[in-house]
């Protein structure tokens, strides 16, 4: 009876035994799914969502070859009659709808006065009947027609033609900027009539339009042409019109790092200091027609590169050079390198849990680009089995907005673990705009080696990526 008993307790401990060993060898086994891999990034061009030169609309030579496009419209043009929007003149000057099937994206500014050679108007005949209080101009920026931007009738006519503007815009997210725009000469908030008297209106009625802008466009970020206080309080970002012109730059860069002040027509407008403005907000501009585009790209290529750097630009428009000429393509492509958002995967790590059965990944990415991205796009991770079919799929918790390029941003998925991606998978992310038409491509290094499933592009592969993986 003894030796039975001693028997079976054999029996149990030689079981039990083999069932360590074989959970030991199943664990074991699972360890190869253990990855800690760490990527990096260079300063390859990508053809990349809002970055880069932003010409005229109207350009279609140029836009083919661009990601961004520029709408500059006058108030004439959008209310030719008092609530009549011109919506459809709009959409046919601009090529919108051809634009939008090609998933660009587009800067918006609406403009109440463009000096030219005659003297003429850029708010609609109906608007001047009812608000002749402006001032005719003939100076040496040009002739028109500057509204007084402070007139009531004319501010509440100019809050029913921008609510109707913003109403447009809002339907979609194809304009991302709206540079403001309404108030002065080209729509650069300054102007003068023809004794060198001030016409801006004061810090007041500045900030009330300023406000009336932030409230009405919900799906774009709004820019000014100066880092006015009220703005920065806003949120918006800020434009440079006259990139190449070194003295004018220069003075714009010092009012980003140290203020400074506009004087009006009323009260004086204050800039408030923000030098990094380029990380968390647009910065944009365009090239000045007062020096040749031969010497801007030429003697003064210098001068442009550092100025694109310091401010973190993200984009050019809508004064661009041809870009698609062969004679411009080292310049432009090195002011192109300094310009926007480089997002990339910093950081992969991959753990198998037994007790739930999945792989634990965390993912880290970081933003190596002179600039910020601005916009919380959706991000999703998806899994692809060794015959690429999409077997698995997650958003991310990740804010774009937040990367930079010292700091990992990290966030966390659990992939169930079946046999379809036992012994090889493939990882993806895929960054779209808010309306899924358009992607965003991380960053890799080196590029060539980045492929894409079904549009989604791949970042890790295991098992082959193993030995690429930088340790």
């Amino acid at each position: 009876m003894a030796k039975h008993k001693r028997l079976i307790q054999y029996i149990k401990i030689l079981v039990l035994a083999t069932a360590i060993c074989l959970l030991m060898f199943y664990i074991k086994s699972k360890s190869n799914y253990n990855i800690n891999a760490t990527f990096s990034s260079d300063n390859t061009l990508y053809d990349n969502p809002l970055i880069g030169f932003a010409p005229m609309a109207d350009e279609p030579d140029l836009c083919e070859n661009s990601k961004f496009v520029y709408i500059k419209l006058t108030w004439a043009d959008w209310e030719p009659e008092e609530g009549h929007y011109n919506i459809e003149g709009l959409e046919e000057m601009y090529n919108i709808q051809k634009w939008k099937s090609e998933h660009k994206h587009a800067v918006l500014r609406l403009i109440c006065d463009i000096p030219g050679l005659e003297s003429h108007m850029d708010i609609p005949e109906w608007l001047y009947s009812k608000t002749p209080t402006g001032t005719f101009y003939d100076t040496k920026m040009g002739k028109g027609y500057s509204p007084d931007y402070s007139d009531a009738v004319f501010r509440e006519y100019h809050r029913k033609a921008l609510e109707a503007l913003a109403e447009y815009c809002n339907r979609d997210h194809f304009v991302s900027f709206v540079q403001l725009g309404s108030l002065g000469h080209w729509g650069e908030w300054h102007a003068k009539g023809n004794d060198g008297e001030h016409l801006m209106p004061g810090q007041d009625v500045c900030s009330e339009y300023a406000g009336l802008y932030s409230e009405l466009f919900t799906n774009s970020i709004c820019m000014t042409r100066r880092n006015y206080d009220f703005a920065i309080d806003l949120d918006m970002g800020v434009f440079n019109d006259m990139v190449g012109h070194s003295e004018d730059t220069a003075e714009w860069l010092d009012w980003l790092n140290n203020g400074g002040t506009q004087n009006t027509s009323g009260q004086e407008l204050n800039f408030k200091p923000f030098s990094t403005i380029g990380l968390t907000r647009p910065v944009g501009g365009e090239f000045t027609s007062s020096v040749p585009m031969e010497e801007i790209l030429g003697n003064g290529l210098g001068d442009v590169l550092q100025y694109v750097t310091t401010s973190r630009m993200t984009f050019i428009g809508p004064k661009v050079p041809d870009f698609t000429d062969k004679v411009n393509f080292a310049a432009c492509d090195s002011i192109l390198r300094r310009m926007g958002y480089r997002i990339y995967l910093s950081r992969l790590k991959m753990l198998y849990n037994y007790s739930s059965n999945t792989l634990n990944m965390s993912l880290s990415f970081r933003n190596s680009g002179n600039a910020g991205f601005y916009f919380d796009w959706p991000v999703t991770m998806v899994i692809f089995d060794k015959d690429k079919n999409r077997v698995f799929w997650q958003g991310l918790d990740l804010d774009l907005r937040t990367l930079s390029k010292d700091d990992d941003v990290t966030t966390t998925v659990s992939v169930p673990f079946s046999d379809k991606i036992s012994d090889e998978f493939y990882v993806g992310i895929h960054v779209t705009d808010y309306d899924g038409t358009d992607n965003v491509t991380l960053a890799q290094f080196p590029a060539e080696d980045i492929t894409y499933i079904d549009d989604v592009q791949i970042v890790y592969h295991y098992p082959d990526d193993n030995d690429k993986a930088k340790e």
